[in-house]
């Protein structure tokens, strides 16, 4: 219990920490005296030690990708320890874009680094923070051989694309301390290495409990989470050959007690989609739009239905449902009930299909 506080008032303190300008001014220095980087990661090492890991593209104009690596007992040892690793004067934090953590850190506990953050005069909040699954940030971030290999612009590629289309959303270090501080848990999208040279790949969410990695959610599980949190771009779904990418959701939570006084979530889930790829081209008639309106809608429940579930088993209410019944509702015993409703849109196709086998399209 004690630990579990201490995590809250970090968190607490942190998810404040942007409205009251945390981030002092800079002093001005000259520029080549200062070595930007874009992306920080942190892992555990031996003897509770940590590993701090910093990595920047290069400046473009001739300055190679740079990578540098430092051990402390702490974060802000280590952190300091990596400015003498620099080829300049002073490490310039100012620029970071992205926050990693490999998995043994995130399982150790992430309360450190959140404090650190929170602390620093220079870096910002609105940070995404990836959590590395089955691997240390130190692997992740190896060694670049040209800017466009560099971990921070292939971090980068990942964030534009979770952004657009799902099925998860690149949660920041600010969102991650105050859904900390609200529920004690949390969501931090996850990656892994993709091989030799490839870019790094969404891997679901990793879950954070009192600030410590309490488990995965799945591809399926992770989908119905974004939902629920009213975080889902144009996610896509294949419905017996047909591609269909959403357009726009709606989620409704409603808090309600059944005749013995039990809570009772009531959640209302609506979506409309358009019909982006055929493996049979043929006309979307009404019948047909209806028949995947209907699949869309089996498939979205089963998300949402498997991401409440997750939230159950792992006793970690990443979803805030707590906060639903003013934190009077065993998480364990909670009810629920979901609608859902689909329909999907005529969205690009040619009256009759297209004629792909010489016929004439209607």
């Amino acid at each position: 219990m004690k630990k579990r506080r201490a995590l809250r008032l970090i968190a607490g303190g942190l998810a404040t920490a942007l409205l009251t300008g945390c981030a002092g001014p800079l002093h001005p220095r000259e520029l080549q005296e200062l070595q930007p980087v874009q992306t920080l990661g942190f892992d555990t090492g031996m003897a509770g030690e940590i590993l701090v890991t910093a990595s920047d593209p290069g400046d473009g104009e001739g300055a190679p990708p740079l990578r540098l690596a430092a051990r402390g007992p702490g974060v802000a040892a280590a952190v300091e320890a990596l400015g003498t690793q620099s080829p300049r004067e002073e490490l310039f934090c100012a620029h970071v874009r992205f926050v990693v953590l490999g998995e043994d850190a995130a399982r150790s506990g992430a309360g450190e680094v959140l404090d650190w953050f929170e602390r620093s005069t220079q870096t910002r909040l609105s940070l995404p923070l990836f959590v590395v699954r089955g691997g240390s940030a130190g692997e992740l971030m190896a060694d670049p051989e040209t800017p466009d290999r560099e971990i921070s612009a292939l971090l980068a590629t990942v964030d534009r694309q979770t952004e657009r289309r799902g099925p998860v959303f690149c949660f920041t270090v600010l969102d991650v301390a105050r859904s900390l501080a609200r529920s004690g848990a949390a969501l931090c999208c996850a990656v892994r290495p993709a091989g030799e040279g490839g870019a790094p790949l969404p891997a679901g969410y990793a879950v954070l409990r009192d600030g410590a990695l309490a488990g995965w959610l799945d591809e399926g599980e992770s989908r119905g989470a974004t939902l629920l949190l009213g975080k889902a771009g144009e996610l896509s779904y294949v419905l017996d050959g047909v591609t269909a990418a959403l357009r726009g959701t709606d989620v409704s939570l409603r808090p309600e007690r059944d005749r013995e006084g039990r809570p009772v979530l009531r959640i209302t889930l609506s979506a409309r989609a358009g019909v982006t790829g055929m493996a049979d081209p043929a006309a979307l008639t009404p019948a047909l739009r209806d028949r995947l309106g209907q699949a869309l809608s089996q498939a979205l429940a089963a998300d949402a239905e498997a991401a409440l579930r997750a939230s159950r088993e792992l006793g970690a209410d990443f979803l805030e449902l707590g906060r639903l019944f003013d934190g009077s509702a065993d998480l364990s015993a909670l009810r629920w009930e979901l609608r859902v409703r689909a329909e999907t849109e005529r969205s690009y196709d040619v009256d009759g299909g297209p004629a792909l086998r010489g016929e004439e399209a209607a």
